[in-house]
């Protein structure tokens, strides 16, 4: 798995050469015996006859001797051998498959470690072996996975089901694609990155394939305030430049349209016609002050005043305030603070004009009347203490291709809107070190999440 692994025949797995080597020695330590056993024997014989004629009756009888000595020696050589043998082999076999295991063991370790689901299918569609990150993505547990085919776990039509099976039966294969996917466990939908590659054995033949699947939800998310931020960066700029030539052409204009009407009066000039196109110009003048303002909000380099406060406050104003305007739109407004919350660090002025804003876009999305929830909660969230608010409407809702855009400048989905509400908005929140988000979907309604760390710690800008 590690590294190249040369083909080995039974054989060649047999340590000869170590036992070669103690059979060598042994057979010399036997020789050696034997030889001193035989020269014992001669020695003996002289004894019994020094100085007369050896017997001939005897020699056959030492023959016969030598003979049983060399078949012990022989035998026991043999014998010992044999076990010689054996113990070495054991011994080998023993210290390889505790290598064997070390290295499962690791290869299992790293399986186990990698941040990336790991999957393996052999050629027969059956699931062999699933690492934990895998498990937490796809939502199953591994009892349910190992020793299966892949065609029972994931049904029919499920994403991952037709990825393995273009892999295995058609060899086609997927190099990190994105595709929603539906977990089970929560029941939530993200976005999963999935790869396919072949599966190979020892001698290079296919042997399944190996399926990686990695949660990108979040990295999507991050991605796509970065774009966010880069283009806010850009019309920063780009928006300070219209609102400075803007302004001075727009006051020339205001200021002329009131000595008109002041000539126009003084000339006893009555005419409906007239009163009515000067009321226009008026209306569309101090129509576009306010847009200018926005415009200068926007593109002005923040000047955040930061001192705890307590949101609950800021919530209780925002609600008073908007009350009868909601009343006349007949959308009643619902609050739920929880107790105890920890005071944010911030401005309130400027956090009070995120919450207006969003207050103000979720009554006027319900044009039919409804229910404005405004909850206020503590939550830990990414090993972080926030204060949470939440504003939730039953309007139309956003349509799932503009959830992106939302907090692009100048985009909008009301007709008399400027696009710059939720663009100021974001970038107060960014400026206290929060993070904002949107859910949405159409006909269901609107649900906006603003969370603000805690106070006693320095705030730092979140990374958009």
């Amino acid at each position: 798995m590690f590294r190249p692994i040369p083909a080995h025949t039974v054989f060649q797995a047999i340590p000869f050469r170590l036992i070669i080597s103690v059979l060598l020695i042994l057979a010399l330590a036997v020789s050696v015996i034997l030889l001193f056993s035989i020269e014992h024997e001669k020695a003996l014989v002289q004894g019994l006859t020094s100085g007369r004629d050896v017997p001939t009756n005897m020699f056959p009888a030492m023959w016969q001797s030598r003979r049983d000595l060399i078949a012990i020696a022989v035998l026991l050589f043999v014998v010992s051998s044999v076990g010689i043998a054996a113990v070495v082999t054991y011994q080998h076999y023993q210290s390889t498959l505790k290598t064997l295991e070390a290295v499962k063991g690791l290869a299992r370790n790293i399986l186990h470690s990698l941040p990336t689901g790991i999957v393996t299918i052999n050629g027969s569609g059956i699931i062999t072996a699933v690492n934990p990150k895998a498990e937490a993505i796809l939502g199953r547990p591994v009892a349910a996975l190992l020793g299966n085919s892949y065609e029972e776990v994931f049904p029919e039509g499920d994403t991952i089901r037709a990825l393995l099976s273009d892999a295995l039966k058609e060899n086609r294969h997927t190099h990190e694609k994105d595709f929603p996917y539906h977990e089970k466990a929560t029941g939530d939908t993200g976005t999963i990155r999935v790869t396919t590659v072949e599966l190979r054995g020892e001698e290079g033949a296919l042997d399944g394939v190996i399926l990686q699947v990695q949660d990108v939800s979040e990295l999507l998310i991050l991605e796509r305030r970065l774009r966010n931020a880069e283009k806010l960066a850009a019309l920063h700029t780009l928006s300070a430049g219209v609102a400075h030539e803007i302004r001075n052409p727009l006051s020339a204009l205001d200021l002329n349209a009131h000595l008109l009407e002041e000539e126009l009066h003084e000339q006893n000039v009555d005419s409906p016609k007239v009163s009515s196109y000067l009321n226009v110009v008026n209306v569309e003048i101090h129509r576009l002050k306010g847009i200018l303002d926005s415009f200068l909000k926007f593109a002005r380099p923040a000047s955040v005043e930061m001192h705890e406060i307590r949101i609950e406050d800021v919530v209780a104003h925002i609600v008073q305030l908007l009350h009868y305007e909601a009343g006349e739109r007949q959308v009643q407004l619902e609050t739920a603070v929880g107790f105890g919350l920890p005071r944010v660090l911030g401005d309130e002025t400027q956090l009070s004009q995120v919450l207006l804003n969003l207050v103000v876009n979720a009554v006027q999305s319900m044009p039919a009347g409804g229910v404005c929830r405004i909850a206020v909660n503590r939550r830990r969230y990414e090993g972080r203490e926030w204060v949470e608010f939440v504003v939730q409407d039953a309007g139309a809702g956003i349509k799932r291709q503009d959830l992106p855009r939302l907090f692009e400048p100048f985009f909008t989905t009301k007709p008399t809107g400027s696009g710059l509400g939720l663009a100021i908005a974001y970038r107060i929140v960014e400026d206290h070190g929060g993070l904002i988000q949107v859910s949405s979907e159409e006909g269901q309604g609107t649900t906006v999440t603003v969370r603000l760390p805690v106070a006693g710690r320095p705030v730092e800008k979140v990374e958009a």
